[in-house]
């Protein structure tokens, strides 16, 4: 008897046993009922029967159609499975090890029938081998997108709900800044409360653009001159880092259309990873060169360059680098998302992004080349 007859002919015995293991792995707090435990297993049993059922040509046109390409209208039943199992608490782990259980026990119970040695044999568990990866494939990528949404609508949630009461501790700490009967120790207290709120401030901004970032960053393009833009910039950073020399320099047509929002927050990102990453003593140079067709901004520091094999991620989420000792135990760490986002914003406006640090005699300097029209 074929494999596919056999499972078409046996699905109860199959889908009981499917039913017993998703029992014993059930999350503790649930008590699934059996439409539950046995969720979406018979059809995909019939899409596997119905895949040995199609001659080899058909299914390669088959798994093709399965992808995500444009042809894709409809889950499969393994996608649905999926989803459904994330919802009902079950871990990827749980999730896999439910087709490692289907797969053994339609092999152990086929194995059991009144048999002969038959050609087709080694063919039909080959190709329900095939089949039962196809659709664990598609249960691990729909699993692995909805957990994805899930925590980006978490950090979301989480963004917009912690900055209330950060809010209220900034304008707290800044009114007893102000306040001329406190003592000094207090008023020095107050304002480390202060520049600590307005790190966590910068930290939600980045989870949050972090998230927008994975969907696509949305920009709204308008003139504007980067030569005063920039400049704007650089004195607001000035007055975070009052110890340090921030050199600004311009030259040619800076003006352009561009999301003024996004890129003041790319340029900030990069030459306050220039403060914090180079040396602590010599000048972060910030050049501007408008050319026919673009602005390209460079920011220079010095410093111990960056280690060869950390280039290629530098402008990967969550990654962090160090020019100096104990950086990352500074007073301006943080999530590692500045250059992704950087990154990102200059993609967005149809730009690129890149870094030169070779040795500690010629320094670091990030290129942002920004095209003058929105592409």
């Amino acid at each position: 008897m074929r494999l596919s007859i056999y499972i078409q002919e046996n699905l109860e015995p199959i889908l009981q046993e499917w039913e017993d293991f998703a029992r014993s792995i059930q999350p503790p707090h649930r008590t699934m009922d059996v439409a539950e435990l046995r969720d979406h297993a018979e059809e995909m049993l019939r899409e596997i029967a119905k895949d040995l059922n199609c001659p080899r040509s058909d299914l390669e046109r088959l798994a093709r159609s399965k992808g995500d390409g444009p042809s894709r209208h409809s889950e499969s039943a393994a996608e649905i499975h999926a989803a459904l199992r994330l919802k009902s608490g079950f871990t990827i782990d749980q999730l896999v090890a439910e087709y490692r259980a289907l797969r053994t026990s339609v092999l152990h119970l086929w194995s059991k029938r009144n048999k002969t040695a038959t050609w087709f044999e080694l063919e039909d568990i080959t190709r329900f081998n095939e089949a039962v990866d196809q659709a664990l494939a598609e249960s691990v990528v729909q699993y692995s997108k909805m957990e994805r949404q899930a925590q980006d609508i978490f950090i979301g949630i989480l963004g917009h709900d912690i900055r209330t009461p950060l809010n209220a501790i900034s304008i707290g700490a800044e009114t007893l800044m102000r306040a001329e009967s406190l003592d000094g120790k207090y008023i020095q207290l107050a304002s480390r409360i202060f520049n600590s709120s307005a790190r966590i401030s910068g930290m939600v901004s980045d989870l949050l653009d972090f998230t927008k970032a994975r969907f696509g960053m949305q920009i709204s393009p308008h003139p504007i001159n980067m030569g005063r833009l920039t400049e704007q910039l650089t004195e607001e950073i000035r007055s975070a880092y009052p110890e340090r020399t921030i050199a600004l320099t311009a030259s040619g047509d800076l003006d352009g259309s561009w999301d003024s929002g996004r890129i003041s927050q790319a340029i900030c990102n990069v030459i306050s990873n220039a403060l914090q990453h180079g040396s602590q003593t010599e000048p972060v140079t910030v050049s501007l060169n408008g050319r026919l067709d673009e602005v390209v901004v460079t920011v220079h520091n010095f410093g111990m360059p960056i280690p060869e094999e950390e280039i290629e991620h530098i402008f990967e989420p969550m990654h962090r680098y160090s020019q100096i000792p104990n950086a990352s135990q500074s007073s301006h760490s943080n999530l590692g998302l500045g250059l992704y986002i950087a990154r990102e914003v200059a993609a967005a406006h149809g730009g690129t992004i890149n870094v030169v640090s070779s040795n500690r005699s010629d320094g670091t300097t990030f290129t942002i080349r920004l095209p003058k029209r929105n592409i």
